[in-house]
């Protein structure tokens, strides 16, 4: 018997690095930037700083309140920055301003304001190019990708066949997280549909933007982060960036930062894609991403989720009524419980990682909200608490 779990053990292994990783290691969590390789991509020369609030006393009691509450919430870092000020902050145990944090997701946020940059300087030309325009390989694989293009992927709606199931070893997104190279995962892609048709999150769609991006450029994704924002953003800490066995760069995450770092990508959206005078992406790009009705329609665009404000009622009459109140004519749905909700448009929008990393953005109250850590074990939703926060400041 014993024998036999020897060769079992040696045949999984032979077959699959990944594999062997993933059981080793398992699901995704906050020490995988320890057990990767990675690109550092170093800090800004002329540093951008938020600068601190004091002596407001409206701050003061959301520190109490705050500080009360995320307690015991596994939080490693928790931010808010209203107006360019640092209102808040909150740094978990052995955890600090300069402490780096993984991203996980938010990292996919960066790659599409890649992509959104590299069409601003004609690198790319449009979003409505077709994917095998810079990658024609991958047309061998399916015809479907004849029609697939690169808003389809940004939308994550290419209909790509590839499994994001994070309960297995074997899934496809195991294969790209834990693999030896990325980039052969996206060389063997094949569609299950027709592009366009469906949304379906899938971490695949955001490394085929890396690929479309290194190889439109010429350069690295990592060499385009430090050129096209991390500098220009003013950052204050180096950044690490985890890559592969071939030194590619695992762009669907893993981009690893401190907290007021991430927290640059938020001021970039807010202010329109300026910076400090400078127009880093086209203010077009930024409207076409965080634009509420197609937010919230699609609750996601180019890589960056809708905050939606969502209504529960115990009847579909009280949800009417309620509706009826406020003047507004909203599609009313049941819930599998039996409950019934609307959702109002909101203009905030997030990017956001697995385990609760978020870059929240409340465009009217000029807030950013920054959450780094792990899922917390008491009851507590960071996507609500969050946006019930950011309206009462």
């Amino acid at each position: 018997m014993k024998r036999v779990f020897v060769i079992l053990a040696l045949a999984i292994s032979l077959s699959s690095c990944s594999v062997v990783r993933s059981l080793r290691w398992w699901q995704p969590d906050l020490a995988d930037s320890s057990r990767f390789r990675y690109a550092r991509i170093t800090s800004s020369p002329s540093a951008f700083r938020f600068v601190p609030a004091l002596g407001q006393q409206r701050h003061h009691n959301t520190k109490t309140y705050l500080d009360s509450v995320l307690n015991d919430t596994e939080t490693n870092a928790f931010l808010i920055i209203k107006n360019d000020s640092l209102i808040y902050q909150y740094y978990g145990a052995e955890k600090n301003a300069s402490s780096l944090h993984a991203s996980f997701s938010i990292a996919k946020s960066y790659v599409a304001t890649l992509v959104g940059i590299a069409i601003d300087k004609g690198i790319i030309k449009s979003t409505q190019d077709l994917v095998i325009k810079y990658l024609p390989e991958l047309k061998e694989n399916d015809e479907r990708f004849n029609r697939l293009t690169i808003q389809h992927v940004l939308d994550m709606r290419s209909s790509v066949d590839f499994d994001e199931n994070k309960e297995t070893p074997f899934a496809g997104i195991a294969k790209l997280y834990y693999g030896a190279s990325v980039n052969h995962q996206v060389s063997k892609l094949k569609m299950k549909a027709e592009p366009g048709k469906a949304f379906e999150y899938q971490s695949i769609n955001t490394q085929l933007l890396v690929s479309i991006l290194e190889r439109a450029s010429g350069e690295k994704a990592e060499a385009l982060l430090a050129k096209y924002l991390w500098h220009p953003l003013g950052t204050e800490s180096d950044a690490i960036w985890s890559v592969d066995d071939r030194k590619t760069v695992k762009g669907f995450c893993c981009l690893n930062a401190t907290a007021t770092d991430f927290a640059r990508l938020g001021r970039l959206y807010l202010k329109n894609g300026e910076w400090e005078g400078k127009q880093i992406i086209s203010k077009k790009w930024v409207e076409d991403t965080v634009n509420p009705d197609t937010l919230l329609k699609k609750g996601y665009k180019n890589q960056w989720w809708a905050s939606r404000n969502v209504d529960y009622f115990r009847d579909s009459l009280s949800a009417m009524q309620s509706l009826q109140k406020l003047k507004l004519d909203l599609p009313i749905r049941k819930l599998s419980n039996g409950n019934y909700y609307y959702q109002r448009k909101s203009s905030e929008y997030r990017a956001e990682g697995i385990l609760g990393q978020i870059v929240y953005v409340h465009p009217e109250r000029q807030l950013i909200i920054v959450r780094l850590g792990a899922y917390p074990k008491k009851n507590i939703y960071f996507n609500g608490f969050i946006p019930q926060i950011a309206r009462e400041l």
